[in-house]
């Protein structure tokens, strides 16, 4: 009908804003759920068809090609926002390819971080995983301070002896179905698979694999998690598979600030390898309650609270113990 305007063409795109809270279906659609004026960016990377000079925004066509590089270009973005609004979230969107992304030596604050690809328990392609397993670096390595930040689906390795995950201190944040996978290889089994070396507090970290190895049954670490520093504060790990050589958990005795901490309902110990002690707990006000974990070491130290953990029905080699 002539004299009639036409409705212009909808442009495609890549996500769909959303309302209200965001699902793991939501985020693994590559979907945000924040309303359109909220003022996050969402970042896109593939370190096949990305470039280090594209701005990542917009679709898959315009994709960074690290992760390094979204965390570079989110944290400069948040930088530009007035100072009582930098808590915004970002995202970054991580495409599986056969190839591993590079280490980390820095994350993202305020920020989601979200594989798109298989299980990250698994090997080889199609896993987004970040970090070598065949050379002698740790996957993520940082010193600074880490806050508000929720990771998804990715794969953190690490090749011969050093750490998928070493962090000074980290507050707010959750890690959830992710992998800390260890390649030992020939020179000696890595230290630890997740390693807090300052503090940590208020971190939630769920249904993840701690400790797995991605090369053989005899590379697996020394610890699963192993907990430094003076704070281990308002965790919640739940739903976890965490093993080690030396022991499952090792919490240090300079922690002195373990209230609110609960750890429930995880395989704790022995895998591939003999485990030595499943919790090892020497924290000297740590508080820390264990409840309802399965534990086992072959060597039969499943459980050993040195300072005031609390232990609430938990199975240690097929015993029930309070």
């Amino acid at each position: 009908m002539s004299g009639v305007a036409k409705a212009p063409k909808s442009s495609k795109r890549p996500y769909v804003m959303r309302r209200g809270i965001a699902t793991m279906s939501d985020l693994a659609d590559g979907n945000t759920s924040y309303p359109g004026d909220y003022p996050n960016r969402v970042y896109f990377v593939n370190n096949v068809t990305g470039s280090s000079g594209a701005s990542g925004l917009g679709d898959w066509g315009n994709a960074m090609d690290e992760v390094s590089t979204a965390i570079t270009a989110s944290e400069a973005y948040r930088a530009t926002l007035s100072t009582n609004n930098q808590y915004v979230r970002n995202q970054i969107y991580v495409q599986a390819t056969a190839t591993a992304y590079t280490k980390l030596t820095a994350l993202p604050l305020y920020c989601d971080i979200i594989g798109i690809g298989a299980d990250p328990r698994g090997t080889n392609q199609g896993v987004p995983r970040i970090g070598s397993d065949t050379v002698a670096e740790s996957g993520c390595a940082v010193t600074d301070t880490v806050r508000g930040l929720n990771v998804y689906n990715i794969q953190f390795q690490a090749g011969l002896n050093k750490y998928p995950m070493s962090i000074a201190s980290m507050y707010r944040s959750m890690f959830v179905n992710c992998s800390f996978m260890t390649n030992g290889a020939a020179t000696g089994n890595p230290t630890a698979a997740f390693y807090v070396s300052t503090a940590i507090g208020s971190v939630v970290i769920q249904d993840c694999m701690i400790g797995g190895s991605s090369a053989s049954r005899d590379t697996e670490p020394d610890i699963g998690m192993k907990i430094a520093g003076t704070h281990f504060h308002n965790m919640l790990v739940q739903n976890n598979f965490i093993a080690g050589k030396d022991a499952g958990i090792q919490i240090a005795s300079s922690v002195t600030s373990g209230f609110g901490s609960l750890v429930k309902d995880n395989f704790i110990g022995e895998s591939s390898q003999t485990c030595a002690i499943g919790i090892d707990d020497n924290s000297t006000t740590g508080d820390v309650i264990f409840a309802g974990n399965y534990i086992f070491a072959t060597d039969a130290v499943e459980l050993t609270t040195n300072g005031s953990g609390r232990n609430i029905g938990n199975i240690a080699a097929n015993a029930f113990t309070a």
